[in-house]
Formats: structure tokens, C-alpha cells, sequence
């Protein structure tokens, strides 16, 4: 059975593409400051870890933690205001299969402020909600490109940094973020093997204007295979729970065939050199279409065809 927090990230993935890896632990903890662009760090068990920021100097007192890699620089922009801002009203997301039984935050979306109950019904045996009663602000690099050559230039380094500190971390969890959505509290579910007909409640009580009080109630929460996950509540909360993050990541394949060379290209090197791995970034969500391996097979018989036509 997969782990409660895959299940959320997969499940919202599937309905939501476009807005990133969903963490079942929003909170940054007390070591960390909120995730932010220009964070590097890594996501175990449904928490994003900051290492540190790609985009501040070696000396900013939110490095005191972990430190810098050896060469850090900062990535310098040539836009100051980079960021692109947004907001998402109060409001429940949920995975295919998951079912909206009664009640729903618009009344919140409405006036910022009040009481709501909303309740899920699961059809299936995997499933997923993300339940947020107040706004969530959104945002984003408009630097793009400027984010994925950095991350390729400086992504060695930074796998070295994490092995350093016995992380555990291989190159393709590193992320370095482009964007992501705060809000002020949560709470997630995970349907995981359930049975059919699965049931949760929730109420919500938000006492001000500015959605700063918030306090959560629950009913239905001991079914089997249900995991539940409930933000802060109370007084004055800060803006800092990170239920979304997008970014770019690093793997690096090896070649499925080796690329067919036409009399004029010089021969192979003997040392191996042309089987090196090829360097990929791979976006957060990826936008990249699945190809699988037969029409890769269909791309290569073609290309050597083209090759000995050439040839001949």
C-alpha cells in the first residue's frame, strides 16, 4: 500500500497539474523561514526541506542552519520584480472519485469570514482532498530560463552540499523552486485502500476579515484508511503554510542507443565519452508529454535509415 502522503500528491496531481506538487506537510517548521522562490531543498515524506536560497547571499541569517555550498554565488536577475502574484479564494480541492457530499466554503470565499461544514464521500480506494478556508497567495518566477540554466550549472555542487551533510539525497530530489501558494491553515485527507462510500466532515470557524483566526473541527475521522492532516489554528496565524510548490529538477538518463554518425562526423571517442549521460530539467508540474518506448524505438529505426540513405 503506498505511503498516505504519495497518495495526496498523486491523487491532487492527477485533477490539479498545473499547480505543482501538493505537500501533505505545508508548514515550514520552526528551523526553516516559508518556502519561497529561489529555495533549493528536497520534499521527503510530503515536507519540503530548505537547504538554502538560490537567489540570496551566502551571509543571509536564513542560511545559519545548513550554510551554503562552497561556491555559492546568488543568481542575479536582470528584472528586479520577477515575481508574478496571485491569489486562490477559500476553497476544497479533490481527486477523481472523491465526492463533495454537502456544505463547501463559498460562504467564506464570500464575506473572508464566518463558519462552514463541507463534508467528502471516496467512491474509490484512492483519493484525495485539500481543504483551505482562507486565501491562498500564489507566486511565481517569470524568470523561467534564467532558473533552469542555473540549476544545471550549479546542480553538482549541490548534490555534493547534501551528500555532505548525510542527506540521503540523489540529484533528482533537489528542487529548485519557481513558485508556489501559501495560505494561512489546511487540512488534508488521504483516502488510501479504502472502502467504498468512505465518509469525512469537516467545520471551520474563521473570526476575522483578514482570515488570521482560524479553528478547525472534525467528525468521521476514524475510518479505515483514512489519514487526516489538520494545519495550525488559532490567533493571528502568519501566511506561511505551503500547500503547493513548482520548480525544476535535475536527472540525468543515459542514452537509449547510441546516435548513428554519417562518414563526414568524426569517430566515436574510444574512452566512452559519447555514452555520457544526457542532462534533462525536468519542470514541476512537467508539461512534458509521456513518450513511451516504442515510439522512441520507431524515432531510432528511422533516424538510421535517414543515416544510410545518407550515406549511400
Amino acid at each position: 500500500m503506498a505511503y498516505h502522503y504519495d497518495t495526496y500528491r498523486e491523487e491532487l496531481g492527477k485533477a490539479y497539474p498545473g499547480f505543482g506538487h501538493a505537500l501533505w506537510e505545508p508548514d515550514p517548521g520552526e528551523q526553516s523561514p516559508p518556502v519561497g522562490v529561489g529555495d533549493v531543498g528536497f520534499i521527503r515524506e510530503g515536507r519540503f526541506h530548505r537547504l538554502f536560497n538560490a537567489l540570496l547571499p551566502a551571509d543571509d541569517p536564513s542560511h545559519e542552519f545548513f550554510g551554503v555550498p562552497a561556491d555559492h554565488e546568488p543568481l542575479r536577475l536582470s528584472m528586479p520584480n520577477h515575481i508574478n502574484r496571485g491569489a486562490l479564494a477559500p476553497n476544497a480541492f479533490y481527486s477523481y472519485g472523491v465526492t463533495m457530499v454537502s456544505g463547501g466554503f463559498g460562504v467564506l470565499a464570500a464575506t473572508t469570514m464566518g463558519s462552514a461544514e463541507v463534508s467528502f464521500s471516496c467512491t474509490r480506494k484512492r483519493g484525495a482532498v485539500l481543504s483551505f478556508p482562507v486565501v491562498a497567495r500564489r507566486e511565481d518566477t517569470v524568470s523561467q530560463d534564467h532558473f533552469r540554466k542555473w540549476i544545471i550549472r550549479h546542480i553538482d555542487s549541490w548534490l555534493a552540499f547534501t551528500q555532505m551533510h548525510g542527506l540521503g539525497t540523489e540529484m533528482e530530489d533537489i528542487i529548485l523552486v519557481t513558485g508556489c501558494h501559501h495560505t494561512r491553515s489546511w487540512t488534508n485527507i488521504a483516502f488510501n485502500e479504502v472502502q467504498a462510500g468512505a465518509e469525512l466532515s469537516l467545520k471551520v470557524d474563521v473570526a476575522d476579515a483578514l482570515g488570521a483566526n482560524v479553528n478547525w473541527g472534525v467528525s468521521n475521522v476514524r475510518i479505515h484508511g483514512t489519514v487526516h492532516n489538520q494545519g495550525p489554528s488559532g490567533e493571528n496565524l502568519p501566511e506561511n503554510q505551503c500547500i503547493f510548490v513548482r520548480g525544476f529538477r535535475v536527472k540525468r538518463t543515459l542514452k537509449l542507443f547510441p546516435r548513428v554518425k554519417g562518414a563526414a562526423e568524426p569517430t566515436p571517442d574510444p574512452s566512452g565519452s559519447d555514452d555520457e549521460p544526457e542532462t534533462e530539467v525536468v519542470s514541476i508540474p512537467s508539461f512534458t508529454k509521456h513518450r513511451d518506448p516504442l515510439h522512441v524505438l520507431l524515432e531510432y529505426i528511422a533516424e538510421v535509415h535517414i543515416s544510410l540513405l545518407e550515406l549511400s
